[in-house]
């Protein structure tokens, strides 16, 4: 099944968010704060590690300022926050108002861009479309399970419902690699996976509270090497 990678990947986020809430209460606010700091410095190692990859600079900058500008013109992070909000009034409705289970928007938003970003959610994805090897992703489903689990002990109740969008965003990328298989060769392969570690140290430092870049609205940067690549080929000077 091309999906599978992808489902065992959701339903492991969302085991490891839940064991993230059921010991909640027995994480402190400073203690949380500490690991989320930990957690923010091996974000920007992975980061690291896959801009690397990337072979062309301009192809990197054209992604994200033409990503950049579709995404804040489309307002990507206005629109999940919207919806994490109104998730969020009827979680008070439910629950009256208690913020024991922390702040909604917050928790869905971090810990969505941190699993849905980056090299293996791609990677992972593509070679489940193409050669049926989820191997990548089986992979992934363990680091997020641990990730979550711990975000969701300072972020809250958000934080499972980002193993919803992981499993669509992981799947539709699976679903469509055959279709976009002429286009992805190594090379343009290497560059999503550089600017989307890119966008991947933004989260890293929003992590660590040194920046506060709305990352979501530079989303489609991720993709956007796969139509600079192939324009850059068809001009002689490049």
């Amino acid at each position: 099944m091309i999906i599978l990678g992808a489902l065992v990947n959701g339903i492991a986020t969302v085991f490891g968010g839940v064991l993230g809430l059921i010991f909640k209460r027995r994480v402190s606010q400073k203690l949380g704060d500490f690991l989320m700091s930990g957690l923010g410095l091996c974000v920007v190692l992975v980061a690291v590690q896959g801009m690397v990859k990337g072979g062309d600079v301009i192809v990197t900058v054209l992604s994200i300022v033409i990503g950049g500008a579709l995404g804040y013109w489309i307002d990507i992070d206005g629109a999940v926050h919207r919806f994490g909000d109104w998730v969020q009034e009827r979680i008070n409705g439910a629950f009256k108002g208690k913020t024991a289970f922390g702040n909604f928007s917050d928790g869905f938003v971090a810990s969505t861009l941190f699993i849905c970003i980056g090299a293996m959610a791609i990677l992972g994805s593509l070679q489940s479309g193409l050669q049926l090897d989820h191997s990548t992703l089986y992979a992934k489903a363990l680091i997020d399970m641990v990730v979550v689990m711990v975000m969701a002990t300072t972020l809250g109740i958000g934080v499972p419902f980002s193993g919803v969008c992981v499993f669509v965003y992981e799947a539709l990328l699976s679903l469509g690699a055959s279709a976009l298989a002429p286009f992805l060769t190594d090379a343009v392969i290497n560059e999503m996976v550089c600017a989307g570690s890119l966008l991947l140290l933004a989260i890293g430092l929003n992590m660590l509270k040194i920046t506060d870049i709305k990352v979501a609205n530079f989303l489609p940067a991720a993709f956007l090497p796969i139509i600079v690549c192939a324009v850059m080929n068809l001009l002689p000077m490049f």
